[in-house]
C-alpha cells in the first residue's frame, strides 16, 4: 500500500502513526486503543454534505452574521480546513469527484445529465465490500441505481414524498410567503414545519439508520437539497434574520466592463434584482443554512446518544459554492469565483484528529476518498487523484501541492468550458467556447474578493505564464475519459420519478 507519492502508507504504518499521536495524551494506552478502534471494530464514517453552500455562510469561517452553532462545534472539536475546493462546481460531476477521488475529465461524468460510468470505484463500493452497511440519504444527484455506486440502503425524493402522502401533508414548496421574484424556484418562507420539510426529513432518516446499524460498521452518506435553491426555509429560521443587518459581500457591487460570457449571462439573469432584494434573498439563504444546521445537529447528538462519536469518522462538506450576491449574482454557473468553488470542510474523529485545528493548505474534494479509505484501513485504489488529509489534520511536516485545479462546464454547450488553476496567491481562470477565449488572473493577496482582473496586466505576465503551465501539465498528465453524451431531459425525468427504471 505504499505509494511513491508520500502521501499514502501502510495499514501498519498508519496504526503506529496514528498511535505517536495518542503517546503525548494523558491516560490513553496509546497503540492498544488504537489499534482496536482501527483494526478491530472499524471506524464508521458519517459524511454530511450540503448542496451549494458558500464557505463564507458559516461561523466557524467567520461569518458573523450566520448561525451555525452544530457546524461551529463540530470544527471546534475537530479539523476546519480553510481552503478547500470542489473540483467542478457542478453538483453531479463534482458528487461523482467525491465518490471516487478523480477529476470530472478522468471519470467522465462532466455534467449534470450524464449517466455514471460503471467502470469507476466508489468509496462506498470498498467499503461495502469491507462489511460496512452503506445508506445514501438524501440528494445524490445521480442517474444510475444507487447500489451500482456501493450503497444498499437508498432514502430519497420518492421516500420523502411517500412519507408527506402517509402524514396527509402537501410539498414543503406547496405553499409559503414567497418573494415576488424566483431564483431557479421560489425564495421566502415555506409553511411545511422541520418535520415535514426535507432538511428536517434527511435527519430523521439518517438517526434510524445509525439506530439500525449501531452494532456493525457503517457509512451513513447524509446529504441535503439546501440550501441550494429553493431557498425555502420554515419559518422558525425564515425569520430568523433582519435583511437589513446582514452584511452584503465585498464585491457585491462589482461590474467590470469585460467578463466572461457566464458573468454577462448572470448579470442579466439578476439585473432586476435591487439592493433589498438581494439582502432579502441573503436572510433566506442564511435561514436554510440554519435550518441545515439544526438539522445536523440532531444526528450528532444522536451519534453521541448511541455512544458511537468516538469511533465515528465525521465530515462536513458540499459539493460547490453558491454566489451568495457576490457580484450581484446567485446559484453557481459563473465560472471559478471562490464563491463557487470553495467548500467547507470539516473532519472530526476524536482523540484521534486535532482538536480545534485550522488547515490552510490547498486540499480538495477528490482527497476525502483517499482520506476516508485510509483511516477505515482499505487500500486506495491506484486510480485516485486525490491525497489523504490525515498527515495535515495531524499537523505533520509534509510535501503538499502548490496548485489546485477546478473545471466546469461541458464541451461544445451551453457557455462551453471554465478550467481554474489556483495558488495560495493568485488564480489563473481559462473560459473557452469553441473558438473563444476569455482568461482572468486575480491577486488573491491584494483583491480577494477577485473583483480586479490581471489577465492583461503586463505586470503579471510572468505569474500567468507559470499557471497556465501548470494548467497545461495537469490537463497532460491526468486520464482523459470519453466525452459520455448528456441524457435527453425526458431520460432525466424518467430516471428521477421512477428509480426502479434506471440502469
Amino acid at each position: 500500500m505504499t505509494r511513491d507519492d508520500g502521501f499514502r502508507i501502510s495499514r501498519r504504518e498508519f496504526v503506529g502513526s496514528v498511535a505517536g499521536t495518542f503517546a503525548g495524551l494523558v491516560g490513553l494506552p496509546a497503540l492498544a486503543s488504537v489499534r482496536e478502534l482501527v483494526e478491530k471494530e472499524k471506524l464508521n464514517v458519517l459524511f454530511i454534505m450540503s448542496d451549494q453552500h458558500n464557505a463564507r455562510a458559516l461561523g466557524c469561517y467567520g461569518n458573523p452574521d450566520v448561525l451555525t452553532p452544530n457546524l461551529d462545534g463540530l470544527a471546534r472539536d475537530g479539523v476546519r480546513f480553510d481552503k478547500a475546493f470542489c473540483q467542478t462546481p457542478q453538483s453531479c460531476p463534482s458528487r461523482m469527484s467525491i465518490l471516487t477521488g478523480r477529476y470530472a475529465h478522468s471519470h467522465g461524468l462532466r455534467s449534470n445529465g450524464v449517466l455514471e460510468p460503471e467502470e469507476e470505484t466508489t468509496t462506498a463500493d470498498i467499503l461495502r465490500e469491507s462489511g460496512y452497511s452503506t445508506g445514501a440519504i438524501g440528494k445524490m444527484h445521480v442517474f444510475s441505481r444507487l447500489s451500482k455506486l456501493g450503497f444498499d440502503h437508498q432514502v430519497d425524493m420518492i421516500e420523502y414524498l411517500a412519507f408527506l402522502k402517509k402524514e396527509g401533508q402537501p410539498n414543503f414548496m406547496a405553499s409559503g410567503d414567497w418573494l415576488d421574484f424566483k431564483i431557479s424556484g421560489p425564495v421566502g418562507i415555506s409553511h411545511a414545519d422541520n418535520d415535514h420539510h426535507r432538511p428536517g426529513f434527511w435527519a430523521s432518516e439518517t438517526v434510524k439508520f445509525l439506530r439500525a446499524n449501531r452494532e456493525r460498521p457503517f457509512c451513513a452518506w447524509y446529504s441535503f437539497y439546501g440550501p441550494h435553491t429553493p431557498i425555502t426555509p420554515s419559518r422558525k429560521w425564515g425569520e430568523m434574520y433582519d435583511p437589513a443587518k446582514l452584511t452584503l459581500p465585498g464585491n457585491f457591487d462589482s461590474r467590470p466592463e469585460k467578463v466572461s460570457w457566464r458573468m454577462e449571462a448572470a448579470h442579466r439573469n439578476f439585473r432586476k434584482m435591487d439592493e433589498l432584494d438581494h439582502r432579502r434573498t441573503l436572510a433566506y439563504y442564511y435561514g436554510l443554512v440554519s435550518q441545515i444546521d439544526y438539522n445536523i445537529g440532531t444526528v450528532l447528538d444522536e451519534l453521541e446518544r448511541l455512544g458511537l462519536a468516538e469511533r465515528t469518522l465525521v465530515i462536513y462538506t458540499a459539493d460547490h459554492g453558491e454566489m451568495m450576491a457576490e457580484h450581484g449574482t446567485w446559484t453557481k454557473g459563473t465560472g471559478c469565483f471562490d464563491a463557487t468553488v470553495r467548500v467547507p470542510l470539516i473532519l472530526r474523529l476524536p482523540g484521534v484528529l486535532s482538536k480545534g485545528k485550522t488547515v490552510s493548505e490547498l486540499v480538495g474534494s477528490i482527497d476525502l476518498m483517499a482520506t476516508i479509505l485510509e483511516m477505515t484501513g482499505q487500500r486506495v485504489p491506484d486510480k485516485v487523484q486525490g491525497k489523504s488529509l490525515l498527515p495535515l489534520t495531524k499537523g505533520e511536516s509534509v510535501k503538499w501541492r502548490d496548485v489546485i485545479f477546478s473545471e466546469g462546464g461541458y464541451p461544445g454547450r451551453g457557455h462551453g468550458v471554465s478550467t481554474m488553476a489556483r495558488t495560495q496567491t493568485h488564480k489563473y481562470v481559462r473560459h473557452t467556447r469553441g473558438e473563444q477565449l476569455f482568461e482572468e488572473l486575480f491577486d488573491l493577496e491584494r483583491d480577494p474578493w477577485e473583483r480586479d482582473n490581471k489577465a492583461e496586466d503586463p505586470d503579471y505576465a510572468d505569474v500567468k505564464g507559470e499557471l497556465i503551465k501548470a494548467m497545461d501539465e495537469w490537463e497532460a498528465n491526468t486520464d482523459h475519459a470519453p466525452m459520455y453524451p448528456i441524457l435527453s431531459k425526458e431520460k432525466q425525468k424518467e430516471y428521477r420519478e421512477h428509480p426502479e427504471r434506471r440502469p
